[in-house]
């Protein structure tokens, strides 16, 4: 019975649709990501930024796991992150950290690419950004500069969270070359860097980007009436002129995914086949249908 009684509340977290995805995309980031580190860059020098750095230091100078390194060096952040993030964000790093720790030990059997120094780097880096952008989507980290990177989102809302990452794993990139004293290493070690970056924010950014449609008809009741009940999407209807043909209009300004615009533009045509339509993209879009905006509320 007291089985029964804790058990069931579990079964029902895990089944539920949106932590499942949310762990399968975690537990896949970090695959991706521990593959970087031990099939790409540390065999080959290149460092990976953040705690997986300060390991590959500790490796290479005393032999210390990386595994053990990306445990302990995180307990500090946690404590810091704990009141910026709050209680659900670090519960999610924390399954982060273990999961990279996990798959860190298990990619040691596959076998080290060691071959091409740049393709090692171009590669590693690739890998990484695309496993540390996975977990992030999720709205968890690996700890280390990712875990970082978040908390100074906070601080710094108008900066996409990959740049600050790679600003933060640039400055302990350097600190890697002056202990290695290889300027060839810090410069590949950046490179690798700065494809991370870039490919955590494409990751990132998947189904997030949204479009902004503006149309300019006079029968922008009968498509605002399409756009609510076909679309399920609101809009707003502002009043304007065509300055050359001097006829009084509306403009309808709504947000909607991009698979819905072809659908949206014909339907409008159908209606007016005289509505001109403006076609934007929107990058974030914060409200009902979209994103709930949570994280904008613990801003500093």
């Amino acid at each position: 019975m007291v089985y029964y009684i804790y058990m069931e509340p579990f079964w029902r977290y895990i089944m539920n649709k949106r932590v499942l995805k949310e762990q399968l995309g975690m537990l896949f980031g970090t695959f991706v990501l521990a593959v970087s580190i031990n099939v790409f860059l540390t065999p080959n020098k290149v460092s990976a930024g953040g705690v997986s750095s300060l390991g590959t230091i500790l490796l290479y100078l005393f032999g210390i796991k990386m595994s053990l390194t990306n445990l302990a060096a995180n307990v500090l952040l946690f404590l810091l992150g704990y009141r910026m993030l709050g209680k659900q964000a670090v519960l999610k790093t924390a399954l982060g950290i273990v999961y990279l720790s996990v798959f860190l030990e298990l990619t040691l059997l596959i076998p080290a690419y060691t071959e091409d120094l740049l393709m090692a780097t171009l590669f590693g880096g690739l890998f990484l950004g695309v496993g540390v952008g996975f977990v992030v989507r999720q709205g968890a980290s690996t700890g280390g500069s990712d875990f970082a990177g978040l908390m100074l989102k906070r601080v710094f809302p108008h900066i996409s969270i990959a740049t600050l990452i790679m600003c933060i794993d640039v400055l302990i990139v350097l600190l890697t070359g002056i202990v290695f004293k290889s300027l060839t290493v810090t410069l590949y070690s950046i490179t690798a860097l700065v494809i991370a970056s870039v490919a955590t924010d494409k990751v990132v950014e998947i189904g997030e980007h949204a479009k902004a449609v503006r149309l300019f008809s006079t029968e922008a009741r009968q498509i605002a009436d399409a756009v609510l009940n076909e679309f399920d999407r609101g809009a707003t209807g502002i009043p304007c002129m065509g300055m050359y043909t001097g006829r009084e209009m509306q403009m309808l300004l709504c947000v909607v995914s991009p698979k819905q615009v072809p659908l949206l533009v014909k339907k409008a045509r159908s209606i007016d086949p005289c509505v001109f339509v403006i076609i934007e993209d929107a990058h974030e879009v914060v409200g009902e249908g979209f994103k709930s905006g949570e994280e904008y509320d613990t801003i500093v």
